[in-house]
């Protein structure tokens, strides 16, 4: 096999993967995940059982691969933004914009990281957990930056990052449960502003 050919089998995987990924959304997001059969995610998908069995040995691993390529968006999107040359509070606001602008257009996988995130067993379960726990560290290590710049107030920066990601979370549960969508348009700027005072 040549490196083209095997190019193009990675590629092809990826993309079989992703659209089990974005099948299972849409069923978890409306049968729960107890209830959610791997064939119901086939069917959805357009493929054929085995071939979902081919990537994914359970439901729980297609659960935990949801949270995973969620976290990859979150971390690409720091990333984009460690780019540019912004203050603390500017790098907060379109992380917020954007982190909600995803929710916003794909409301099913809102409710799948939230109602989700606590069902999966064992090895998984700690996985998920682990993926979550990664995005707080990334907030506290943005506050530290802030303090050290001189952006950010001397404040206890992992109490703070717990906060914002609680205050994220919070609004994403309520407003896909209800549901109140609108709130997922007001939450960036409101969310902001409830930490306005430790800003420099």
């Amino acid at each position: 096999m040549n490196e083209h050919s095997f190019k193009e089998l990675i590629k092809v995987a990826q993309e079989t993967k992703d659209r089990i990924r974005k099948a299972a959304v849409e069923i978890i997001s409306q049968e729960g995940f107890f209830n959610t059969r791997m064939q119901d995610i086939a069917d959805q998908a357009g493929l054929a059982v085995g071939t979902i069995y081919n990537y994914f040995s359970s439901k729980d691993k297609v659960l935990a691969y949801i949270f995973k390529a969620e976290m990859k968006r979150r971390m690409e999107i720091m990333s984009d933004l460690k780019e540019k040359d912004l203050s603390t509070k500017e790098f907060l606001k379109e992380f917020l914009n954007r982190h909600f602008s995803v929710l916003i257009e794909n409301p099913h996988l809102g409710r799948v990281l939230v109602r989700e995130k606590d069902f999966s067993r064992g090895e998984k379960s700690g996985q998920i957990k682990e993926h979550m726990s990664s995005l707080i560290k990334m907030l506290e290590k943005l506050f530290q930056a802030g303090v050290k710049k001189g952006e950010v107030k001397e404040i206890n920066t992992h109490l703070m990052a717990v906060y914002f990601f609680g205050s994220m979370q919070g609004v994403i549960e309520y407003s896909l449960t209800q549901p109140e969508m609108q709130l997922l348009e007001e939450a960036p700027a409101f969310i902001l502003e409830r930490i306005d005072h430790i800003f420099n």
